[in-house]
């Protein structure tokens, strides 16, 4: 386009040399950039796409597809007002043609000559038809010749181009579309695009797409929309509008118009778009109107579905032909697409099913029921409960949806879709609920999903019925879910009897076994009776991994994971966890709160080792996880990791401590793992005494020996707050039954801090050789697990402690080497800083080189070596190599 052409139209791209007097001549509107009464709403996201190359440069081919009401046309008449207004600010020179197809192009010279006039109003001509008075090009060849020959670039928009159904019409434009000329981009728009065989120019990437996905409204764009029309919405109200439409913008603009009333804005946006007459009359004209009758009647009687097969909708319409006709509306962008789950499954956009469903109660308002009761037993044949109970309590089919509880229930939870479960039959009327074994299976989806009061009123209505049980298999579910709800409260003393008695776990129904032995399991774990609950959740695994209950599975691996962690084996403890995440990730699950456990596991070892950057992500992951009513054991493990790590190396305040400290003894007090008590409680004490708070401190010693009674751990406790009261011989004294075995540790963690615990009580007594002793003890149980957070805690006299032992432990060095890298220097009193040369030589020491190899490594003169020796030794204040060596160490410099 030339600096003085006018934007706007094509048909005002007048050539530089046509006088400013001369009338415009009459431009049919088909050759018209179209414009809307309405100011279109910005989509910079779009025309950025529209604008960008591809990786060899400008794609000559651009494809936007649409169902009615997507934006196709404004978008496109937007961007290339754009290109022309680009054209005459900067003046690059190109052409803008429009076209927007009708029926009669379909005869292929009225096509190509309505194409050849465009380009014409555009400023393009034909110089050979002037020489030779021919008439304008009405062929391919001729308009193609015409923009090659042109010398600027040319964009040529055609709309509708579904209108095109003749062969040869569509056989010569796919001649221009394959090859477009250099200096042409083409842009095709239509609700389906025509059959051109786009495939080779998709795989040489010569090729742009716009669809649905692209072309749907986002958020900032509705909220935009909703702005230009003074309406004004709640995030909430946005939310709900943008779930019905998709984001669809005919349906969002349509909702703008209609919800301009703030006084009945309430009613209309429950209504729309199902009952919305604007919505439902545009859906009749401009997408249901090219339909027959009878599409509109299969429409209606399939819409009951959120998805559709050709299959369910022949029983649903009775229609023999369902497969050709859905295939006929996703082929139309009639708002009915094809999805990608196996089987040839469509779906109905949300506002189209929405006034389908309306138009259904209204039409047809006895009918509904029994679609539902169809598709109901088409899905139970099909192998779909869960569709198929959807269906039987909307057709409030009372002894189908039993049926279907009874027969599928423990296996949907099973498998891991409680949560559809717990919402379906949680709107269940009364009269459904009336069987104890769908009342059973309503309890153990609500504590799946830990909703507590729903379960509670679930078991409640069990004990009302003031009668026993019929049958073992309900005395086996009830035991098992009245377990499952024991554990929530920390109290699961009596409830593995009760199951024991009713059922053994051997009720033959391998759905309600396996969820028996993994709640016995868990409750074997919580008594501390770790060789029966690996047993016990070995066996949940297999028959879990033989029924392929994916979610029974893996409430098995991460049971297991803690079984491990109760025994002190760490390092097998993280490896299941990983295994159970694994597993969870590969089906969608590692954002579930089921892996909250695993993650806390993960983090509490990585915390361990001295790895508290992976112990944050692994900690955060569970806490985001955690559900707000969750069984103790998991709240516990949680908090104390989440606590140990916002705590470290910050300052303490009494109010964060005084928080931690009372959730930990509210969550203490329930019935919970030994283990689990022993890992936590030493940490809380210290917590505690960090934080000034003895009486704190004395809690925990007490809860322990409550707990704990005659354990290395009640032993520890005791000692630790003896020593911190500056009663070192008392607290020795106290320690011996955990150093000499005569009080058993219950983790192995216990046993090094209490060796860890004596070594300091020795060294502050200056008895060095017996402080090197315990320390080696503590050092010998740390290795198997790589137990680095022990001596942290430990603080500057076990790091004192490890610098002067260093190089006198054994095997156990390098263990000590790589630990004293890990641990903070302790502080000291300043020293004057080391030279360069003196740092380089400082690093050289803890080797068994002499001054002579090292000279020659450092490429200087012994006496050089020497000189620095001296500075070394007299800025740390010792006169030996190894006495610098330990300084050094000490304080941080190695």
């Amino acid at each position: 386009m030339l600096a003085q052409d006018v934007p706007t139209e094509p048909g005002e791209q007048a050539d530089a040399g046509q006088s400013a007097k001369q009338p415009a001549p009459s431009i049919p509107l088909k050759l018209r950039i179209p414009h809307t009464a309405i100011a279109p709403i910005c989509r910079g996201r779009l025309l950025a796409i529209l604008d960008d190359r591809g990786p060899s440069g400008p794609r000559p081919v651009t494809a936007v597809s649409g169902p009615a009401g997507s934006g196709k046309t404004t978008l496109l008449a937007t961007w290339a007002r754009k290109l022309a207004q680009r054209s005459l600010a900067v003046g690059e020179g190109y052409r803008v043609a429009w076209v927007t197809l009708d029926a009669r192009d379909n005869a292929p010279t009225r096509l190509w000559a309505a194409i050849a006039e465009a380009l014409s109003l555009s400023g393009i001509h034909d110089t050979t038809s002037t020489l030779t008075s021919r008439p304008p090009p009405q062929d391919t060849a001729g308009v193609m010749n015409v923009i090659d020959t042109a010398g600027v670039p040319v964009w040529l928009f055609l709309d509708e181009t579904d209108r095109l159904r003749d062969k040869k019409a569509l056989c010569s434009l796919e001649t221009l579309v394959r090859q477009t000329p250099d200096n042409l981009r083409l842009v095709l728009a239509a609700r389906t695009l025509p059959r051109l065989h786009l495939s080779r120019l998709r795989l040489e990437g010569r090729l742009l797409e716009i669809g649905m996905p692209e072309l749907a409204f986002t958020r900032p764009e509705a909220e935009a929309l909703f702005s230009s029309h003074r309406v004004r919405l709640t995030p909430a109200e946005l939310d709900l509008l943008m779930h019905r439409t998709e984001g669809w913008p005919a349906g969002l603009r349509l909702a703008a118009m209609s919800l301009g009333d703030e006084s009945t804005r309430t009613a209309k946006l429950a209504a729309f778009p199902g009952n919305d007459h604007a919505v439902t009359h545009y859906l009749a004209e401009e997408v249901l109107g090219s339909h027959p009758y009878r599409v509109h009647q299969f429409l209606r009687a399939t819409s009951i579905c959120d998805v559709i097969s050709a299959d369910l909708a022949t029983a649903l319409a009775g229609q023999d032909n369902s497969g050709e006709i859905l295939d006929r509306l996703d082929r139309a962008n009639s708002l009915v697409d094809r999805t990608s789950r196996p089987g040839g499954w469509y779906r109905y956009h949300p506002v189209l099913r929405s006034v389908l469903l309306a138009e259904l109660d209204r039409l047809q308002p006895f009918v509904r029921r029994g679609l539902h009761q169809t598709a109901a037993e088409w899905f139970r044949d099909s192998s779909q409960p869960l569709t198929a109970l959807e269906h039987a309590i909307a057709a409030g089919h009372d002894q189908l949806v039993n049926e279907l509880v009874e027969a599928y229930g423990l296996q949907e939870i099973l498998k891991g879709h409680a949560g559809v479960l717990h919402r379906l039959l949680s709107g269940l009327p009364t009269a459904m609920r009336a069987r104890p074994f769908t009342v059973l299976i309503a309890a153990a989806a609500a504590l799946d999903v830990c909703e507590l009061p729903v379960a509670d009123d679930r078991l409640s209505a069990i004990d009302k019925l003031g009668r026993p049980l019929p049958s073992g298999r309900l005395r086996a579910l009830h035991s098992t879910v009245k377990l499952q709800r024991a554990r929530f409260d920390g109290q699961v003393t009596e409830s593995p009897e009760v199951l024991a008695a009713t059922a053994k776990d051997r009720t033959g129904d391998l759905n309600l076994d396996t969820l028996g032995m993994i709640n016995r399991g868990i409750a074997m774990l919580s008594h501390g009776e770790h060789a029966q609950a690996e047993q016990i959740l070995q066996r949940a695994l297999e028959l879990a991994t033989h029924g392929r209950l994916e979610h029974a599975v893996l409430q098995s691996l991460i049971q297991l994971a803690a079984v491990s962690g109760a025994r002190g084996d760490l390092a097998r403890m993280d490896k299941q966890a990983a295994h159970a995440v694994e597993y969870a990730t590969a089906r969608g699950w590692a954002r579930t709160m089921d892996c909250a456990a695993a993650y806390t596991m993960r983090g509490a070892k990585a915390y361990l080792q001295l790895d508290s950057e992976r112990a944050r992500q692994f900690s955060a992951l569970a806490k985001q996880l955690v559900p707000a009513h969750t069984e103790p054991p998991a709240a516990l493990a949680t908090l104390v990791l989440d606590a140990v790590l916002t705590l470290e190396g910050t300052e303490l305040s009494t109010t964060a401590a005084e928080q931690v400290h009372d959730r930990w003894r509210c969550l203490s007090s329930a019935q919970i793992a030994p283990q689990l008590i022993a890992y936590t409680a030493p940490t809380m004490q210290r917590i505690a005494l960090r934080a000034g708070q003895q009486h704190w401190a004395t809690d925990v010693m007490e809860h322990v020996e409550a707990t704990l009674a005659c354990t290395a751990e009640q032993a520890l406790v005791q000692a630790a707050l003896q020593a911190h009261r500056a009663k070192p011989g008392q607290a020795r004294r106290l320690l011996v039954p955990a150093l000499i075995g005569d009080a058993q540790a219950v983790v192995v963690t216990t046993a090094i801090d209490a060796w860890l615990l004596e070594a300091s009580l020795l060294a502050a007594a200056d008895d060095w050789h017996r402080a090197h002793s315990a320390m080696t003890k503590a050092l010998i149980l740390a290795v198997p697990i790589s137990a680095l957070r022990p001596f942290r805690d430990g603080g500057p006299p076990v790091r004192d402690l490890l610098v002067k032992g260093a190089g006198r432990f054994g095997k156990l060095d390098r263990f000590v080497t790589t630990m004293l890298a890990k641990l903070p220097p302790s502080s000291a009193v300043p020293v004057d800083q080391l030279t360069n040369r003196e740092q380089e030589l400082l690093v050289e020491l803890p080797s068994l080189q002499t001054a002579e190899e090292i000279a020659g490594a450092l490429f200087v003169s012994v006496n050089t070596v020497k000189s620095h020796l001296r500075g070394i030794y007299r800025k740390l204040g010792v006169n030996h190599r190894r006495d610098a060596v330990a300084v050094a160490r000490q304080r941080g410099l190695l």
